[in-house]
Protein backbone atom coordinates (compact mmCIF):
# COMPACT_ATOMS: atom_id res chain seq x y z
CA UNK A 1 0.00 0.00 0.00
CA UNK A 2 2.85 2.56 1.09
CA UNK A 3 4.15 2.17 -2.36
CA UNK A 4 1.64 3.17 -4.22
CA UNK A 5 1.71 6.09 -6.75
CA UNK A 6 -0.67 9.11 -7.43
CA UNK A 7 -2.44 11.63 -5.73
CA UNK A 8 -5.35 11.08 -3.47
CA UNK A 9 -7.84 13.75 -6.03
CA UNK A 10 -11.48 11.80 -6.07
CA UNK A 11 -10.48 9.66 -3.60
CA UNK A 12 -13.29 9.12 -0.51
CA UNK A 13 -12.73 10.84 2.42
CA UNK A 14 -12.84 9.70 5.71
CA UNK A 15 -13.12 12.47 7.98
CA UNK A 16 -12.83 12.78 11.78
CA UNK A 17 -12.54 15.06 14.33
CA UNK A 18 -13.31 16.45 17.97
CA UNK A 19 -15.22 18.85 19.64
CA UNK A 20 -13.22 22.10 18.77
CA UNK A 21 -14.70 21.57 15.19
CA UNK A 22 -18.34 21.78 15.37
CA UNK A 23 -18.41 25.44 14.69
CA UNK A 24 -16.87 24.57 11.62
CA UNK A 25 -17.36 21.57 10.18
CA UNK A 26 -19.58 22.72 7.39
CA UNK A 27 -17.27 24.90 6.54
CA UNK A 28 -14.78 21.67 6.32
CA UNK A 29 -16.75 19.73 4.77
CA UNK A 30 -16.91 22.26 1.55
CA UNK A 31 -13.43 22.40 1.59
CA UNK A 32 -12.73 18.47 1.49
CA UNK A 33 -15.66 17.76 -0.51
CA UNK A 34 -13.79 19.72 -3.34
CA UNK A 35 -11.65 16.70 -3.56
CA UNK A 36 -14.07 14.04 -3.55
CA UNK A 37 -16.54 12.37 -1.63
CA UNK A 38 -16.58 13.13 2.41
CA UNK A 39 -17.87 10.65 5.43
CA UNK A 40 -17.91 12.04 8.37
CA UNK A 41 -17.38 10.01 11.37
CA UNK A 42 -19.77 10.89 13.90
CA UNK A 43 -19.13 8.94 17.27
CA UNK A 44 -21.07 11.17 19.81
CA UNK A 45 -22.60 14.70 19.99
CA UNK A 46 -19.30 15.52 21.75
CA UNK A 47 -16.43 13.57 19.55
CA UNK A 48 -13.61 13.00 20.71
CA UNK A 49 -10.01 12.43 18.94
CA UNK A 50 -9.20 9.28 19.78
CA UNK A 51 -12.42 7.56 18.87
CA UNK A 52 -12.64 9.59 16.01
CA UNK A 53 -8.61 8.50 15.06
CA UNK A 54 -9.64 4.69 15.71
CA UNK A 55 -12.77 5.21 13.27
CA UNK A 56 -11.04 6.71 10.71
CA UNK A 57 -7.73 4.79 10.99
CA UNK A 58 -9.93 1.71 11.21
CA UNK A 59 -11.70 2.15 7.32
CA UNK A 60 -8.54 3.58 6.13
CA UNK A 61 -5.98 1.19 6.67
CA UNK A 62 -5.64 -1.38 3.48
CA UNK A 63 -7.57 0.05 1.03
CA UNK A 64 -6.15 2.14 -1.66
CA UNK A 65 -9.42 4.11 -2.65
CA UNK A 66 -10.00 6.02 0.70
CA UNK A 67 -7.66 8.43 2.63
CA UNK A 68 -8.16 10.13 6.18
CA UNK A 69 -8.48 13.35 7.93
CA UNK A 70 -8.08 14.06 11.11
CA UNK A 71 -8.73 17.21 12.99
CA UNK A 72 -8.37 18.29 16.43
CA UNK A 73 -7.20 21.16 19.07
CA UNK A 74 -3.60 20.80 18.53
CA UNK A 75 -2.93 17.88 15.81
CA UNK A 76 -0.72 16.58 17.72
CA UNK A 77 -2.83 13.59 20.26
CA UNK A 78 -4.67 12.56 17.01
CA UNK A 79 -1.43 11.95 14.52
CA UNK A 80 0.20 10.24 17.44
CA UNK A 81 -3.19 7.87 17.94
CA UNK A 82 -3.52 7.64 14.24
CA UNK A 83 0.08 6.14 13.75
CA UNK A 84 -0.46 3.55 15.92
CA UNK A 85 -2.57 1.51 13.15
CA UNK A 86 -0.73 -0.67 11.27
CA UNK A 87 -0.87 0.80 7.48
CA UNK A 88 -1.42 4.35 8.29
CA UNK A 89 1.05 6.92 8.02
CA UNK A 90 -0.60 9.79 9.54
CA UNK A 91 1.60 13.42 9.42
CA UNK A 92 0.47 16.72 11.05
CA UNK A 93 0.89 18.97 8.99
CA UNK A 94 1.58 23.24 9.96
CA UNK A 95 1.64 24.30 6.24
CA UNK A 96 0.82 23.31 2.78
CA UNK A 97 4.22 22.53 2.38
CA UNK A 98 4.50 19.84 5.12
CA UNK A 99 1.33 18.50 3.18
CA UNK A 100 3.42 18.55 -0.15
CA UNK A 101 6.72 16.89 2.07
CA UNK A 102 4.72 14.10 3.53
CA UNK A 103 2.94 13.17 0.45
CA UNK A 104 6.48 13.19 -2.05
CA UNK A 105 8.45 12.05 0.99
CA UNK A 106 6.51 9.16 3.05
CA UNK A 107 3.46 8.85 1.05
CA UNK A 108 1.22 10.17 3.79
CA UNK A 109 -2.79 8.48 3.90
CA UNK A 110 -3.91 10.43 6.83
CA UNK A 111 -3.63 14.37 6.97
CA UNK A 112 -3.91 15.47 10.47
CA UNK A 113 -4.65 18.94 11.17
CA UNK A 114 -4.60 21.67 13.86
CA UNK A 115 -7.81 23.68 14.65
CA UNK A 116 -5.59 26.63 16.01
CA UNK A 117 -5.25 27.25 13.10
CA UNK A 118 -7.14 29.32 10.50
CA UNK A 119 -9.71 27.24 7.71
CA UNK A 120 -7.68 29.96 5.28
CA UNK A 121 -4.51 27.75 5.94
CA UNK A 122 -5.89 24.43 6.73
CA UNK A 123 -7.58 24.79 3.27
CA UNK A 124 -4.19 25.04 1.33
CA UNK A 125 -2.99 22.44 3.79
CA UNK A 126 -6.16 20.12 2.38
CA UNK A 127 -5.44 21.07 -1.15
CA UNK A 128 -1.57 20.25 -1.03
CA UNK A 129 -2.16 17.01 0.62
CA UNK A 130 -5.28 15.98 -1.51
CA UNK A 131 -3.50 17.08 -5.22
CA UNK A 132 0.03 15.82 -4.28
CA UNK A 133 1.05 12.96 -5.89
CA UNK A 134 3.91 10.11 -4.52
CA UNK A 135 5.66 9.49 -7.32
CA UNK A 136 7.86 6.84 -5.60
CA UNK A 137 10.89 8.68 -3.87
CA UNK A 138 12.28 7.03 -0.97
CA UNK A 139 10.64 3.92 -1.28
CA UNK A 140 13.85 2.28 0.55
CA UNK A 141 12.77 4.21 3.69
CA UNK A 142 8.96 3.78 3.33
CA UNK A 143 9.78 -0.17 2.81
CA UNK A 144 12.42 0.29 5.93
CA UNK A 145 9.05 1.73 7.89
CA UNK A 146 6.77 -0.58 6.97
CA UNK A 147 9.38 -3.33 8.51
CA UNK A 148 9.55 -1.36 11.26
CA UNK A 149 5.43 -1.94 11.58
CA UNK A 150 5.36 -5.55 11.28
CA UNK A 151 8.65 -6.71 13.16
CA UNK A 152 7.00 -4.37 16.41
CA UNK A 153 3.77 -6.93 15.47
CA UNK A 154 5.34 -9.99 15.73
CA UNK A 155 5.07 -11.78 19.51
CA UNK A 156 8.39 -11.02 21.55
CA UNK A 157 10.90 -13.52 21.42
CA UNK A 158 14.20 -13.97 24.06
CA UNK A 159 16.07 -11.68 21.32
CA UNK A 160 13.64 -9.16 21.21
CA UNK A 161 12.52 -9.53 24.90
CA UNK A 162 15.75 -7.61 25.97
CA UNK A 163 14.80 -4.62 24.07
CA UNK A 164 11.68 -4.08 26.22
CA UNK A 165 13.53 -2.45 29.52
CA UNK A 166 14.81 -0.18 27.07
Amino acid sequence: MISLLGSHEGKKIIFGFDHHLAPKLEAYLAVLGHHGPVVPTVHSETPHYLSSAELVCERVRGRSDLVGVLICSTGIGISIAANKFSGIYAARCLTADDAELCRTINNANVLCLSMRATLAVNAQIIDSFMTTPYEGRKLDQLSRITRFEQELELPQTPARARFKSV
